[in-house]
Parts: C-alpha cells; sequence; structure tokens
C-alpha cells in the first residue's frame, strides 16, 4: 500500500466514523426526549469516539540504526528537513534519541531525560541552530564525564518534513539509536545505554538500517546485523518488509569501484544468508 493509499483509507475510516457518531448521537437524543433509556447507544457512542481519538493519536515507530559513521545523522536530518541532530568526525550518537513529529506551527525543543527523574529537562528550544549545538555539546559532555547524571534518552520535538502530507501519521517518531561502535569508544560502562537503544528496536514499527557504500562489509556492520536479529528476531518471521537497508553515500563510489546496482546485488545475497 502506497503512502496516498494508506492516508486515504485512514481518512476515510475517521470520517466514517464521526458521521456514525453523529448519527447515533441524533437517535440518542431524540429517545432521550421520549423518555427512553439510552444507556447502550451512549455506550457504543463512547466506544467509538474511543476508537477514532486512538486513530488519530497513533503511535508510528521507525528505528534508525547504523555503524558508526554511516552517515546516519545526515540522512536523518533530511528526512526531518533541518539540521537538529547532532554530527561531527567523531561518534556522537551516544545515547537514544526520539525525534517526535509535531505541528510546523509548534516550537521545537530538546529534552533530556535522566533516570530516577519524572519530567524531562529543556536543553533548548525554537531554534534549529542552537538546538543542534547545544546537543552536541551535552553529548560530548556525556562521553567525557561518564554521564554522572545517568542521562538514558534525548527526545526531539519537531516537524518532519517527509511525513508533513499524511495527518494519518501525527503520532510519528523516528528513533535515532547508536551502533555497537559509537559504546565501545566511550570511556564508561554503557550498559543501561545500550538496553534503552536495544529496547526500541523490540517496540518499533519498522527499522531502518544505514549502511555506508564504503564501508559496508565492516565486521562493525556485521556485528550491529546480529544485534538487530538477536533483538528482534520475531520482526523477520513475521514480515521482512519491516526491515529497511539503505546504501548511503554512493556518491563517493570512483570508476574503480563496482557498480552500485551489482553491490545492491552483493548485499540482497549476503543479507539473505
Amino acid at each position: 500500500m502506497s503512502s496516498q493509499q494508506f492516508q486515504s483509507a485512514h481518512s476515510s475510516i475517521y470520517k466514517l466514523g464521526t458521521r456514525l457518531v453523529e448519527y447515533i448521537d441524533e437517535i440518542r437524543q431524540s429517545r432521550l426526549k421520549e423518555g427512553d433509556d439510552t444507556k447502550s447507544l451512549e455506550s457504543v457512542e463512547n466506544n467509538i469516539k474511543k476508537a477514532l481519538t486512538a486513530l488519530q493519536q497513533q503511535k508510528y515507530q521507525v528505528a534508525v540504526i547504523a555503524a558508526m559513521k554511516a552517515g546516519k545523522s545526515t540522512f536523518l536530518n533530511a528526512i526531518i528537513g533541518a539540521d537538529v541532530l547532532a554530527s561531527e568526525t567523531a561518534a556522537c550518537t551516544i545515547c537514544r534519541t526520539d525525534v517526535r513529529h509535531i505541528p510546523a506551527n509548534q516550537v521545537p525543543r530538546l529534552l533530556e531525560y535522566q533516570a530516577g527523574v519524572r519530567k524531562p529537562i529543556v536543553i533548548a528550544e525554537g531554534d534549529e541552530g542552537e538546538i543542534q549545538h547545544k546537543f552536541l555539546l551535552r553529548t560530548r559532555k556525556i562521553r567525557e564525564t561518564g554521564n554522572p547524571d545517568n542521562t538514558i534518552r534525548f527526545e526531539i520535538e519537531h516537524h518532519i518534513e517527509a511525513i508533513s502530507g499524511l495527518s494519518s501519521l501525527d503520532g510519528f517518531t523516528l528513533v535515532d539509536t547508536p551502533g555497537p561502535n559509537e559504546w565501545e569508544s566511550a570511556n564508561f560502562n554503557t550498559v543501561a545505554l545500550k538496553q534503552t537503544a536495544l529496547e526500541a528496536l523490540r517496540t518499533c514499527n519498522a527499522i531502518l538500517f544505514i549502511l555506508n557504500y564504503e564501508s559496508y562489509k565492516d565486521s562493525a556492520v556485521s556485528d550491529l546485523f546480529k544485534e538487530v536479529l538477536e533483538n528482534r528476531r520475531e520482526i523477520l518471521q513475521q514480515e521482512k518488509g519491516k526491515i529497511y537497508f539503505i546504501l548511503n553515500k554512493v556518491d563517493q563510489r570512483t570508476e574503480k569501484d563496482k557498480e552500485i546496482p551489482d553491490v545492491i546485488q552483493d548485499l540482497k545475497r549476503e543479507l539473505s544468508n
């Protein structure tokens, strides 16, 4: 089903449900005037309203994973339509980061969640450049100081341009997860951070696996794929179409390298095995 078909089906179901609620309410009001008990109709009406609310607020999470320096942050910034995710030459994705879609007229924010603290801490809001800058500074500090505040994840509230035309995906969230070589580059115990990131793989609706054209056969990529298999084995058993492999940085191909279609066929054989 294409995105347009999905949106059309979603809209049709919502409109039909809304008309049904209006129709039941008219019947109920009419019977109330006649002195009838309308509790059963009221119950049906409330159930439909709950279903419509759930349909409108439906959560849809897509986890994005990659080995270090596969261009994941740049790829995600392109989908978001703004440079808000930290990106530099060194490893920078130390924590799980949820990018939650919000309306275009709402103020973007960077939030930090710490273990044992109920409310998130607002790190930055408003300007996209400030959000990216403060995000990068905070990530560096966590890596350099050993995470003394027990930060478990970040959340960026920002309009996601790639899905802006799909009102059915108002509850859409991109989940940016660190690769194993990004955890290994940290100088402190990252078990808790790793568990939080892997939880995203267990609960997400789909996975985007970013591969660097120049290093898609690296051991780090192989290790990461094994990690995915261990944590989402059921997703492959039920529906292979929920994991998407994206070959990134193909513009770096030289004349001496394989043709892109040949690389893709090579990848298909390896992944099938």
